[in-house]
């Protein structure tokens, strides 16, 4: 697991400064989208990561209320406006979903879920696809810069706004008691407290996940391998200075996660 293809996969040399956001193809091989089958069209329900053969993880927030049979996972995909791409993404039907047994959605405790999809990948025949890693727990990504990736966007097809094109970004992961004062300094208050199953990263002026992303990957590097450190859950806003956004602590569940892999 967690083996990032920087240069993309058909090896198009990166135009450094990495400043135009785009992902390659194949870059973030563990990326998925969950859609929901449409009469007419796929429509895009949110983002995910792959962490092994059949199994992706996503927010439970976005998730929540669709039946899994109504929702197929993509893999693969990069430009969603384009079909002739250097492998073909590939779509699976959903079997089974599993919510976070302590999700709130009031405030989105644990949110956190395990999609299941039918068959598995064959990673050997689709270089393009690969799991990361999901962190052993207590893994601490705080100082680390890490990249989170999405499509931003409200629809795949020809309707959608927002990105044709995945984006990458590289955000600080902020510690929880930096990330609380921060955040205690927006409209939340002084009260607010930050749940244990949170993580933080970001806080850099219009860098950022935003609206469309929810569920995606937000993965750290730790010695050469990629690591799933969290899910986009919400944020204030979308990339205000010095608010970071905040994401499902992938460390705090890896035994849940591990223990629900079988079923």
């Amino acid at each position: 697991c967690g083996r990032r293809n920087p240069q993309g996969i058909n090896g198009r040399i990166k135009t450094l400064p990495y400043a135009d956001g785009e992902a390659e193809f194949g870059e973030y091989p563990w990326q998925a989208a969950i859609l929901k089958k449409d009469q007419y069209d796929n429509v895009y329900v949110c983002g995910g990561a792959l962490i092994g053969p059949s199994h992706i993880l996503t927010a439970a927030h976005c998730i929540k209320g669709n039946a899994p049979g109504e929702l197929r996972v993509r893999l693969g995909e990069w430009d969603v406006n384009r079909e002739s791409e250097f492998y073909p993404h590939i779509e699976k039907d959903v079997i089974s979903v599993l919510i976070h047994p302590e999700y709130y959605p009031g405030n989105l405790y644990n949110d956190i879920a395990i999609v299941k999809f039918e068959g598995s990948v064959d990673f050997g025949y689709n270089p393009h696809i690969a799991p990361a890693c999901v962190p052993p727990r207590y893994q601490d990504f705080t100082g680390s810069r890490c990249w989170v990736t999405g499509w931003g966007k409200d629809a795949f097809g020809t309707g959608g706004k927002y990105q044709n094109i995945l984006k990458e970004v590289d955000v600080p992961v902020v510690g929880n008691v930096e990330c609380e004062n921060k955040l205690r300094r927006t409209r939340l208050g002084f009260d607010f407290k930050l749940h244990s199953g949170f993580l933080c990263a970001g806080g850099e002026e219009g860098k950022d996940a935003c609206k469309g992303d929810g569920g995606g990957p937000l993965v750290c590097e730790s010695q050469g391998s990629w690591f799933l450190a969290g899910l986009v859950s919400w944020g204030v806003g979308c990339g205000q200075y010095d608010t970071p956004g905040v994401y499902s602590k992938i460390s705090e569940y890896s035994d849940w996660v591990q223990k629900n892999l079988i079923y």
